[in-house]
This record gives C-alpha cells, sequence and structure tokens, in this order.
C-alpha cells in the first residue's frame, strides 16, 4: 500500500508560501470565504472559498458552480498555482482551485473526491500554515497511512490513488514554519473540475 508520505510531491520555500498567501489574501478578498453545509445540513468544520472557472459550493451538495452565490464569477487561478500544478501532475486544464481554511480546531472528514466530471484526473493540494496530520487509504475500511504535512508541502493524488479516501485529522501548532501571523492551515486544491 502507498504511504500517505508518498503523496508529497514537492516542498516550496518560504518565500513562495508567502507569494501564494497573498495571492490567496486578495482571491478571498473578492470571493469570500463561506461555511458550508453537508448533505445531512450540518456546517463544516472549515470555511470556502475558490478561484477559476468552477467553485465548489456546499449548499447542501457537493457540486461546482460556475459562480459565487451572489452571482459573481470566481477569480482567475494564479499562474503560479498553475505552474506549481503543472511541474507535480503534469500539464492538465486546471479549472478550480478550491481554498480551504482550516482554524486551529477544525478537522475534514473522510471522503473521496468525486464531484468532479473526469475522475481519472489529478488532485493537487498546497499546504500553507500550520502542519497537519494526513491520513490516507484505498478502501472505506481499509488499513490507514497517515503523515504529518508541512507548510510549503505540495501532495498529489493521481493515478491509483486518485480515489483514495483522505482526511485532515487535526491541525498541528507550528508556528515556526508558517508563514500566517496567526494559527491555522490554507489548502489550495487544484483540479479539472468540468
Amino acid at each position: 500500500m502507498i504511504q500517505a508520505s508518498d503523496t508529497i510531491a514537492l516542498k516550496l520555500d518560504y518565500k513562495k508560501q508567502v507569494e501564494l498567501l497573498e495571492q490567496t489574501r486578495k482571491i478571498v478578498t473578492s470571493a469570500p470565504l463561506v461555511r458550508p453545509q453537508t448533505p445531512n445540513g450540518m456546517p463544516m468544520r472549515v470555511r470556502v472559498s475558490a478561484a477559476g472557472r468552477f467553485g465548489w459550493v456546499g449548499d447542501g451538495a457537493y457540486r461546482y458552480s460556475s459562480t459565487q452565490k451572489n452571482g459573481a464569477p470566481w477569480p482567475d487561478i494564479p499562474k503560479t498555482w498553475l505552474e506549481i500544478a503543472d511541474k507535480v501532475a503534469g500539464k492538465h486544464p486546471w479549472d478550480s482551485a478550491i481554498i480551504n481554511w482550516y482554524e486551529e480546531k477544525a478537522s475534514l472528514g473522510w471522503h473521496q473526491d468525486l464531484a468532479e466530471k473526469d475522475k481519472s484526473l489529478p488532485i493537487v493540494t498546497i499546504s500553507i500554515g500550520d502542519a497537519c496530520s494526513w491520513a490516507i487509504r484505498k478502501e472505506k475500511e481499509g488499513p490507514i497511512s497517515r503523515c504529518r504535512l508541512e507548510s510549503g508541502d505540495v501532495t498529489l493524488l493521481s493515478g491509483y490513488t486518485r480515489l483514495y479516501f483522505h482526511t485532515v485529522e487535526r491541525i498541528i501548532a507550528a508556528p515556526l514554519f508558517s508563514p500566517l501571523k496567526s494559527r491555522g492551515r490554507i489548502s489550495l486544491t487544484l483540479r479539472v473540475a468540468g
């Protein structure tokens, strides 16, 4: 079985992390973070925004939308993010970058990414801020592999790992390595949604 640490495809230096953080701040100014709802009506523990042709809306369904809830289009995906995704996964028509903001007690439950039209295309995630416990497993009740993701780690789910179940179990304080001025973690997840 592949190990969770094997999904780490790249480590970004501190300067690059600061650049991505500034770009993220600009995006959430025009596409504010929202707290999505799960299909059972419960609020998620993360807040979400997006860039690209499609953003993810958690209005009780796991789906993409070409507009924000107010009808405005999503901001463009920064070129730097596209270059990072291309570097670790090869060139793809990336059309969605989901931004997740994890407060210090936030987590993200076990799930597969199934809302994309073509589920064979890769998913690239960039971590910024506090560390987290990242876990994967092939099957819903299968053996679990976990590792610690640090700020600047870039993970890749591709090929046979693309449909692995995965979770962010908890946030781990790592202020010495974080470009954030407060506790928390940002993940930037690039994918081909449409």
